[in-house]
């Protein structure tokens, strides 16, 4: 057991959570710009491949509080029209990984001259 200025470490994951626990996660509503914060997240999905109905598909789930907001504020309409100028904007990364297959090696042939 590690001890570290007389009490003993334990890793969160095995340790009791308490009512008071600071590790908590609390989400809270904060001032701001709606059309930034709008666009940050367009972006950040439109880095992952993802188009505008997958987007609008994510914001219509109201466990995506920040996300579910937006749709509220705009309406579904607004929303789409914002999310597809933002991805005209910016794109959308695509990525398609190929395996390359190696090459045979070269099988040397020998050459016989005429004397």
């Amino acid at each position: 057991m590690d001890i570290h200025h007389g009490v003993p470490k334990t890793h969160p994951a095995s340790r009791e959570l308490l009512p008071d626990d600071p590790l908590d996660l609390t989400g809270v509503q904060v001032d701001g710009d709606p059309r930034l914060m709008l666009r940050l997240l367009v972006e950040e999905y439109a880095r992952l491949g993802w188009g505008a109905d997958q987007i609008i598909h994510l914001a219509r789930d109201p466990f995506y509080v920040g996300f579910h907001g937006l749709l509220r504020a705009f309406g579904e309409e607004g929303l789409r029209q914002q999310i597809e100028s933002q991805l005209a904007r910016c794109g959308v990364v695509r990525v398609t990984a190929v395996e390359a297959v190696p090459e045979p090696e070269p099988q040397i042939v020998p050459l016989e001259l005429p004397e």
